[in-house]
């Protein structure tokens, strides 16, 4: 388990014991042939609420009177050749039915979930969508015969006019002072440290760094400007990968699609969640809470497999500018 842990890799045998200490669980699936080798295990912390972030799993506790909520935190499958088999939904319903025997007062069944290729999605679209701009700013002053005098309202076919409001696109160039300033934010977010203040830090993207920017953050350093300044805009984009942008009607993200397709709903984003150097450097430092309605679990499944239908609650649609329905269709 220590050595095949694919979504927070153990630090240290510290780690190793915090996962397995009080307040936590881990549950796994085995099978006679592979005695000693676990083929899916799941990770769990118990708490008070549902977490904002990896900090709040410090605070795992086993009170009767304050455990209500369970938290997955990471499920891993081992075997590839098992990858098609739906271990890890019957994993978690196993765990739900024996942490409710043990806690009675568990009322929450939840994860705390990365977006393992977000930032590549958003670099490839922040890299067509800059090359829009500058296709539709040459044409323009060109007086292309293709666009007329409607050289206002011309997009690129390969650019996504909705990713970005005129809004945000001013409010960018603001905070970065260029004509780049999309090159730039694309730019910034390779650094896995670019939310530590640069006068304090060095951004380097080298593997050989002395510490990781969780580790930096427990020093007291102060956080960058850029945090606050870039959050509306992270959280929306998080959200539109999430919801809207999709492949043949299903989410983009992997983890999305099992966790949905598991009967949960997409239940809250939650900004600067991890600020380990993988999670800055594959989620922008983002997490998703999904949650799992023990009531409605099996409806929600069969919506999203019959009508593609996924039930987004306030704390993700909230960041969208125009907002969804409750349900919606991807």
């Amino acid at each position: 388990i220590a050595f095949r842990e694919a979504v927070h890799p153990l630090q240290s045998l510290d780690d190793l014991r915090t996962r397995l200490g009080p307040g936590r669980r881990c549950f796994a699936f085995f099978h006679p042939s592979l005695p000693n080798k676990p083929l899916v295990f799941v990770h769990v912390a118990l708490l008070h609420e549902i977490p904002t972030g990896m900090d709040d799993l410090k605070h795992a506790s086993e009170s009767d009177e304050t455990t209500t909520c369970a938290a997955f935190y990471s499920i891993t499958n081992t075997e590839r050749g098992l990858a098609g088999v739906d271990l890890g939904n019957h994993l978690i319903k196993s765990v739900v039915q024996v942490l409710r025997n043990e806690f009675p007062k568990l009322n929450s069944f939840c994860t705390l979930s990365p977006m393992p290729k977000f930032r590549n999605w958003l670099e490839g679209k922040i890299v067509r969508y800059h090359e829009g701009l500058v296709t539709k700013k040459k044409l323009q002053l060109e007086e292309h015969d293709n666009i007329g005098d409607n050289g206002d309202d011309y997009t690129p076919r390969f650019m996504d006019d909705s990713l970005f409001s005129t809004m945000e696109l001013k409010q960018l160039q603001k905070v970065f002072s260029s004509e780049t300033y999309l090159l730039d934010l694309l730019e910034t977010l390779k650094f896995p440290n670019w939310h530590i203040k640069s006068s304090e830090t060095t951004m380097s993207s080298s593997s050989n760094d002395s510490s990781s920017s969780e580790e930096t953050n427990r020093t007291g350093r102060c956080p960058s400007p850029l945090v606050d300044e870039l959050q509306p805009l992270l959280m929306k984009l998080a959200a539109y990968y999430l919801t809207i942008e999709t492949h043949h009607g299903r989410p983009l993200c992997p983890v999305a699609k099992f966790h949905i397709r598991n009967g949960a709903e997409m239940y809250r984003l939650n900004y600067m969640a991890d600020t380990s150097r993988k999670g800055m450097r594959n989620s922008c430092g983002m997490m998703i809470n999904y949650r799992y309605s023990l009531d409605e679990i099996e409806e929600n499944r069969v919506r999203y497999e019959i009508r593609g239908e996924v039930v987004v609650k306030d704390g993700v649609h909230c960041w969208l500018e125009s907002g969804l329905d409750k349900t919606s269709r991807l």
